[in-house]
């Protein structure tokens, strides 16, 4: 029941994604969830269950964007990888440990996707800002899901 949940909320949170708009006045940048649930996940639940879940959204990702197929998938489950195994030395509670660990997965996926497209400033200075901005998403969906978890139970 679990894995149902979470790849339900995967969907959820690509098509949303997906649906949001432009953020015209910043170049054009779209405001990216999946990266900070791929971050949620690599510090909360285990090892193998995190990085399937990573995986899954990079396939989700993948589906909807017009990137080369398996793009997202490696640039996602690289990141679990490397956030799992850190995991011990990681205090998961820490704001600025869930904002890295955002920036992180954002961008991964940024620099995987340039390999696809190609690399310029100002893609540079656009995945500067959607990391930093899925950063602060990232600590923002931290709180909602603990919440959520409290409220509902340790599922």
């Amino acid at each position: 029941m679990n894995t149902l949940i979470a790849f339900t909320g995967i969907l959820v949170a690509a098509a949303l994604q997906a649906r949001l708009p432009t953020f015209w006045w910043l170049g054009g940048i779209r405001l990216e969830i999946l990266p900070a649930l791929v971050a949620y996940a690599t510090l909360t639940v285990p090892r193998h269950r995190a990085v399937l879940f990573a995986l899954v959204a990079g396939m989700t990702q993948d589906a909807l964007s017009a990137a080369p197929f398996g793009i997202s998938v490696l640039a996602y489950g690289t990141v679990a990888l490397l956030i799992t195994g850190m995991r011990d030395a990681l205090d998961r509670d820490l704001p600025v440990v869930q904002m890295g660990a955002g920036a992180l997965a954002s961008t991964a996926m940024a620099l995987a996707a340039t390999v696809a497209v190609g690399i310029s400033v100002g893609a540079v200075f656009k995945m500067a800002l959607v990391a930093s901005l899925s950063g602060v998403i990232t600590v923002l969906l931290f709180f909602a899901l603990d919440y959520a978890r409290t409220v509902w139970g340790r599922a």
